[in-house]
């Protein structure tokens, strides 16, 4: 462990362990996990005290709280300092909790603060405390210690009182849960934990009975959710509650205008369509009906609409939704006519030339898909330059090979290469041609069409065209141009899968000069100040002091440092969404975000500012502090244990964990992957029975060191399966061992692998690991 790590896991410590952790905090400790020497063992006993805190600190990072008990016991084992004494008292304590103790805890806690010291550890130590009575069921003591610490005016203050409200609750004091609930509700902090405090008022008051309440409180609780996947929700209930009001009907309006394709419009529907005194208007009620594919229902809603009064821009609207509705109903004869009329209308209003389009992709659908060709080329020659065009085009392009014309197809995908090089369109349709021809063996068409890529797109876009024409170059022993070509891959998208690979092809170093490990110097941080300085007019250098006295910051930091993480989020995000626009802001808030231990935020924070450039990507211009944080080396000590254990590049590790996870200990997928691997349940119980872990439970992988450990062993048995291909082993990661077999053995050639696994997500997965890898290598060494 480098001085400089020792260093600041000691001044990690010293701010009362302020690191990481999972926010399952009563987990237990996974077994047979390979560790450093026990605390009492003879490797352990002769480390200094000061570096064994900084071990407990690191170790409590990861979740490893046995081990960490075990350090801090060698601690006072070695006649500490007063100072040293106290931090390891207080980390036992809290260690602890973390595993379930609670009893250890109040013991520890209460003798901690026994001593009468009145110091910022003190009053986390008695949050703590009042914590652990929380876990333990001891409502009376909790709310005791949560008020003592409230007396104490940290800024932590709301929180405890949201904590001690539920306490409050739980012992049957309602009257007082009410009273501090509603305390919370009124405080300066996250939008979130102000609507959690609503929301339980809601219940209460529900359970009480009283209605007029509960509306009251949904009322201040729509003052706070603007989440669009929040406040439908919020309005729904509040009006179903409410009854049959101007006030509720005001709120279904709300849901229908403004959220059509939630389910909750739908139900919003069902009670205004049944209201006389609803408001709602027939348009209304057919685009809610058009958004959920009900087109049945929406024609003749449509038709009672146009038979009132409507402005031009309306009126145009319904007509062309209502001429959709029939298309989808393959009532092609009708849609056609309506179509028609509309793309012909005179003059001409927005919408027409859209309306033109769509008569066009009728035809098509109607069976006659000669003319829908035709049609689209006639269109994009009577509209060019139009932003519809490219589209027309690509239409085109797919119906021709659709009817078997796949060569014919092609050579129209170069001619809107060449017409349109700059839409998305044509950047599919040239991909698509240049592996047409590609495969074919017809090279310089295939070199042709990437080159149109290269200098039509942007980013990763162009990276693919310059990678792909330098590829193909360099098999036919074009070096030279093959090389610029190669290079400018490099440069425009150094991140990407493409970049990368150039580089290997370049035969240029991918082993950075400095270790994992390393944040952003003190250069590089000025650096990173002045290339925003070039772009953004605001003096980047003395916003830092601002940044840093925010009352967000400092309770986000807090937060973390008494594992309240998701709440400390939730601070963190609502100081970025005020400087969402704000570069320097953003920056000196990922710089905080860094230190006080939370990759995540700063590396969502450090994606910001790239957006908010003017290239909006990754470039070979991008400073180095800033790829820091987007390719931060969190749990470094776990991580090069379990790269050494299995036998894999720790730069590999951290490659599929970012992509995986974004170093979010606590990220859950859609599907139940779950912490920083992102291993499923399942999966995870594969890999407890081949280490011999006895006792695993699925939430053991939301602990960092568990995840980590679980994460490097499956990635090391795919490698060792697939011949240490990585492109073939993230793959087999992502989307299963057999589908990569099948997928390697179309393609052997590991650039083509990549691009033609027929998996979307896998596809795009394997190149973006592929890519953190690199970055990874370019921005540290192994050693």
């Amino acid at each position: 462990m480098t001085k400089r790590v020792i260093l600041l896991l000691v001044l990690v410590l010293l701010s009362a362990c302020s690191g990481i952790e999972p926010q399952r905090q009563e987990q237990a400790p996974l077994a047979n996990t390979a560790q450093p020497a026990p605390a009492g063992s003879s490797a352990v006993a002769t480390i200094p005290n000061d570096q064994l805190l900084a071990l407990a600190a690191d170790q409590r990072i990861s979740g490893e709280y046995t081990d960490q008990t075990a350090t801090l016991q060698q601690v006072l084992a070695q006649q500490p300092s007063a100072e040293q004494a106290r931090l390891a008292r207080w980390g036992l304590a809290e260690s602890a909790l973390l595993q379930g103790m609670t009893d250890d805890a109040t013991r520890d806690f209460s003798q901690f603060l026994s001593d009468g010291q009145t110091d910022d550890l003190a009053a986390r130590a008695l949050l703590l405390l009042a914590r652990t009575h929380e876990n333990a069921g001891r409502w009376p003591e909790a709310i005791a210690a949560y008020g003592r610490y409230r007396e104490l005016k940290t800024p932590l203050e709301p929180y405890a009182a949201l904590r001690q409200a539920a306490q409050e609750r739980a012992a049957g004091q309602i009257e007082q849960a009410i009273a501090t609930y509603s305390y919370v509700a009124q405080q300066p902090i996250a939008r979130g934990r102000r609507a959690e405090a609503l929301e339980r008022l809601i219940a209460i008051y529900g359970e009480l009975g009283q209605t007029d309440q509960q509306l009251a409180r949904y009322r201040e609780l729509l003052g706070v959710a603007q989440h669009e996947e929040y406040r439908p929700a919020v309005l729904w209930r509040a009006a179903q509650l409410a009854g049959a009001t101007d006030e509720s009907r005001a709120w279904l309006r709300e849901i229908i205008a403004k959220y059509p394709q939630r389910n909750e419009a739908l139900e919003a529907l069902a009670v205004l369509q049944n209201d006389p005194a609803s408001g709602l208007t027939a348009l209304q009620a057919a685009n809610v009906n058009f958004v959920h594919g009900r087109h049945a229902v929406a024609v003749p809603l449509y038709d009672a609409a146009l038979a009132g009064q409507l402005s031009d821009s309306e009126r145009f609207e319904a007509r062309h939704k209502r001429a959709l509705s029939l298309r989808e109903q393959a009532l092609y004869d009708e849609a056609l006519g309506e179509l028609g009329a509309l793309a012909q209308l005179q003059p001409p209003i927005t919408g027409t030339v859209q309306a033109e389009l769509d008569y066009i992709q009728t035809v098509g659908w109607s069976g006659n898909v000669p003319w829908a060709i035709d049609g689209y080329r006639a269109f994009a020659a009577r509209f060019p330059g139009h932003e519809l065009s490219p589209e027309a085009l690509w239409r085109a392009i797919q119906l021709q090979e659709s009817q078997g014309d796949t060569a014919g197809a092609m050579t129209k995908a170069i001619e809107l290469g060449t017409v349109y090089p700059q839409s998305v369109q044509a950047h599919i349709a040239l991909t698509k041609a240049s592996f047409h021809y590609y495969l074919n063996n017809q090279r310089d068409q295939a070199i042709t069409a990437w080159k149109l890529l290269a200098n039509g797109a942007a980013g990763t876009d162009s990276a693919e065209g310059h990678f792909w024409a330098g590829n193909a170059l360099v098999q036919v022993g074009q070096g030279a141009e093959a090389g610029a070509l190669l290079q400018a891959a490099t440069a425009v998208a150094p991140q990407s899968y493409y970049g990368m690979r150039a580089r290997e092809l370049l035969n240029q170093p991918l082993d950075g000069t400095q270790p994992l490990g390393t944040g952003p110097s003190a250069d590089e941080r000025k650096a990173v100040e002045a290339w925003i300085g070039g772009w953004f007019t605001v003096d980047v250098p003395n916003v830092g002091a601002v940044v840093g006295g925010t009352p967000e910051i400092a309770r986000a930091r807090e937060l973390i440092r008494v594992n309240l993480r998701n709440e400390s989020r939730d601070e963190w995000f609502a100081a970025r969404d005020a400087w969402n626009n704000d570069p320097a802001r953003l920056w000196q808030l990922a710089l905080q975000a860094h230190d006080a231990g939370d990759p995540y935020v700063a590396l969502k924070a450090a994606e910001r500012i790239i957006e908010l450039s003017p290239e909006k990507h990754i470039t070979s211009q991008t400073p180095s502090g800033l790829l820091r944080l987007l390719y931060p080396t969190p749990y470094l000590r776990v991580i090069q244990r379990e790269a050494k254990n299995f036998g894999v590049d720790p730069r590999l590790i951290y490659a599929l964990m970012r992509q995986e996870s974004m170093f979010n200990p606590d990220a859950t997928s859609w599907v139940g992957a779950r912490g920083l691997a992102q291993v499923m349940p399942g999966t995870g119980q594969g890999i407890a029975q081949n280490l011999q872990v006895a006792d695993f439970s699925p939430d053991q992988l939301y602990n960092p060191a568990v995840s980590i450990r679980f994460g490097a062993f499956y990635l090391s048995h795919q490698l060792g399966s697939f011949d240490n291909n990585i492109l073939a082993a993230a793959s087999a990661y992502n989307g299963g061992p057999g589908n990569a077999a099948r997928w390697l053995e179309s393609f052997p050639d590991r650039d083509l692998f990549a691009e033609l696994i027929d998996y979307h997500e896998t596809r795009h997965y394997v190149k973006v690991v592929y890519g953190n890898w690199g970055m990874y290598r370019l921005l540290y060494n192994n050693q």
